[in-house]
């Protein structure tokens, strides 16, 4: 198997944050940002009401960092926006932040 690149690496970190924090749902735990900047994290989701399928962004309130997930469910009690929530109610809650590239590798 090949080794991982380092943009690979702090992707997987990012997920497996997100991983952690979906997990405990609905306990809120800490997850350190794995960017090491002693932020918060934060999730919100997009999706639909009847199915809770949708997609997620994780970031970090001090870093501005974050992950994109396009495909997610979205657990049950967990705020969320809806799929036509203007761009002023997505900015009310997501941050101009910037998103970590998956790699293709």
């Amino acid at each position: 198997m090949a080794e991982m690149t380092d943009s690979q690496r702090t992707w997987e970190a990012w997920f497996d944050a997100f991983t952690r924090i979906r997990d405990a749902w609905p306990e809120r735990i800490y997850v350190p940002c794995p960017d090491g900047d002693d932020g918060r994290l934060h999730i919100t989701y997009t999706g639909s009401p009847e199915n809770r399928i949708g997609f997620a962004t994780l970031w970090c309130d001090v870093g501005r960092n974050g992950i994109f997930l396009p495909r997610v469910g979205i657990p049950e009690g967990a705020d969320m926006l809806s799929f036509d929530a203007t761009p002023e109610e997505r900015a009310a809650v997501i941050p101009d932040i910037r998103l970590i590239p998956t790699d293709p590798g």
